[in-house]
């Protein structure tokens, strides 16, 4: 029987801790290959890169350096190098939460995004730790990838898209998992003018611990699983809107 498939990558770059973690956990699930950023890609979102010639280079067995975004990294690999198509993509492990808005933004979650979008079991992990913590459980993360992995692969999903966000802490700490929907968050002063003609992005997040939330599983020492959708289009809305569709069509042209 053939090995299973699985395509590792990320936005913290090929060389990050949080890969390698990923790599080394899931590799009794069969051979894992990974496509990653050359350099840190983070909050680079769902870009792709254009008509620009993107380098691409394997610099040790099954792992590739891409001079590019995550996503590019997952569509060179899957039309451009591998023979065939991944059994499951896993993206991470991040340094860093991406709960509620930030799946948005995250290059982590675009790059599982882009496995699912080419129908492809995919999932996103993230590790709930800060930059600066003293110390980082990425094998309390990698623990749980594996886990959720073999889940997937064993349930034969088809374009599943998960995002998973673990609590940084040891493994016997973490209470269990929790399926769970995204969180919201505001911020308050979110640019920051510096000086005239420059500003900052940033500011803090002032988040909405609702019940059911990501947020709330991942602060009570679950671990969280979000299932995410690739058509983001509100039904609802799109029903109540194609009754106005005679009324716009009604509207006079002014010149």
């Amino acid at each position: 029987m053939e090995k299973k498939l699985i395509l590792l990558s990320n936005d913290d770059g090929y060389t990050s801790e949080g890969i390698r973690v990923l790599k080394e956990c899931l590799s009794n699930l069969g051979r894992v290959v990974i496509f990653a950023p050359l350099s840190e890609r983070s909050a680079s979102s769902h870009s792709i890169t254009l008509r620009k010639e993107i380098e691409v280079k394997e610099v040790e067995k099954d792992v590739f350096a891409v001079d590019g975004t995550p996503a590019d990294c997952v569509l060179i690999s899957i039309y451009g190098v591998l023979q065939r198509k991944p059994d499951l993509l896993v993206s991470g492990i991040n340094l860093g939460h991406n709960l509620g808005e930030d799946v948005f933004y995250s290059g982590t979650v675009a790059a599982a995004r882009e496995g699912a979008m080419c129908g492809i079991p995919a999932m996103a992990v993230s590790l709930f730790a800060e930059h600066d913590s003293s110390r980082k459980h990425f094998y309390t993360a990698g623990h749980y990838a594996y886990k959720i992995a073999h889940f997937v692969l064993t349930k034969k999903l088809d374009g599943e898209l998960l995002n998973v966000n673990v609590p940084n802490a040891p493994l016997d700490e973490i209470k269990g998992v929790r399926f769970s929907r995204l969180s919201t968050r505001l911020y308050k002063d979110p640019v920051l003018k510096l000086r005239e003609g420059t500003y900052l992005i940033g500011g803090e997040p002032l988040w909405n611990v609702s019940e059911g939330s990501d947020l709330e599983a991942v602060n009570e020492g679950f671990v969280s699983i979000s299932p995410l959708l690739i058509d983001i289009t509100d039904y609802e809305k799109l029903r109540i809107l194609r009754k106005s569709e005679k009324q716009i069509g009604r509207i006079p042209t002014e010149r």
